[in-house]
């Protein structure tokens, strides 16, 4: 039997499930979003999960290669030591793999060893197959049983270690879309002691500039180089080739200002990097091609 309301009485509304269900969710989701800015999402700082840029020293470890025998992680005899963790399952390894050899031809006449990590869980063929459509030349390590993604913490694929030459980790760098070789090549100078700490930060977070201008800087450069270059200070001479290179990359004159300054300090296989960046600028580029005939070339 119904118990009748009085007049002024309202009626008691209970909620049907579904709106309890749309109450709940919306505010599931208002409460992640005001808890986003608080979250730790990966970043740059988690790409090794284990170790501590400036702390920990990396165990050297000589590892099998994808094209057979061994190779060591670490060379105590160069500058600095680049590594990549890569991974033939992951769509940006293909790129940041290429962009580290592009890297390597850029700095080919500094003291740097690079090597590439993989798993063994992929299929070599599958590995080296992949390897080749890229510009990557050093050695590929094959990381038995994830020792070392272990180790490290790699939580981001791919990844870019650099140490110095003892083997003290320097920097880390996830990939980037943009400007993933200049951040590594940064990353490498400043452990080169080549860049300072104000020149690393400017170089990380570079503020928007006309390249026109930077051109013309280097330029002037240039015309220092090869005042240098004709009194015969060629370590004078390639560093300030260097600087006009790291303002205008491209610059076939530049490259071969480095080039020749490399030749004559008979340094020919670095010599060669540059000259083909010249003459593909500029198949007339006159330092290059002195540097090729230097160098024994035609």
């Amino acid at each position: 039997m119904t118990t009748p309301r009085s007049s002024g009485e309202m009626p008691t509304v209970r909620p049907r499930c579904n709106d309890l269900g749309r109450s709940a969710i919306g505010g599931l989701v208002i409460g992640m979003l005001l808890l986003l800015p608080q979250l730790a999402w990966p970043d740059e700082g988690a790409a090794f999960y284990n170790l501590e840029v400036g702390v920990d020293v990396i165990e050297n470890v000589v590892l099998p290669t994808i094209a057979g025998g061994e190779a060591p992680l670490l060379d105590d005899k160069q500058g600095a030591n680049v590594f990549i963790f890569f991974s033939p399952a992951n769509g940006s390894s293909h790129r940041g793999l290429d962009d580290m050899g592009r890297c390597a031809e850029e700095l080919a006449d500094y003291s740097v060893h690079w090597v590439g990590l993989v798993s063994d869980r992929y299929p070599l063929a599958e590995v080296r197959a992949m390897v080749a459509e890229t510009s990557f030349a050093g050695p590929v390590l094959i990381d038995q049983g994830n020792a070392l993604y272990g180790k490290f913490g790699v939580r981001l694929f791919p990844v870019v270690g650099v140490t110095d030459g003892a083997g003290l980790l320097t920097a880390y760098q996830p990939f980037r879309q943009i400007n993933f070789c200049a951040r590594v090549k940064a990353r490498i100078l400043h452990t080169l002691g080549e860049i300072d700490a104000a020149e690393l930060e400017r170089r990380l977070n570079p503020q928007a500039v006309d390249p026109r201008a930077e051109t013309a800087v280097a330029q002037r450069n240039l015309r220092l180089g090869q005042r240098f270059l004709q009194i015969g200070d060629y370590e004078q001479a390639l560093a300030t080739a260097r600087r006009s290179l790291e303002l205008a990359p491209d610059l076939a004159a530049a490259h071969g200002l480095a080039a020749l300054a490399l030749a004559h300090r008979q340094q020919c296989q670095a010599a060669a990097v540059h000259i083909e960046r010249a003459l593909t600028g500029d198949p007339r580029e006159a330092k290059a091609l002195a540097a090729r005939q230097l160098c024994g070339g035609e």
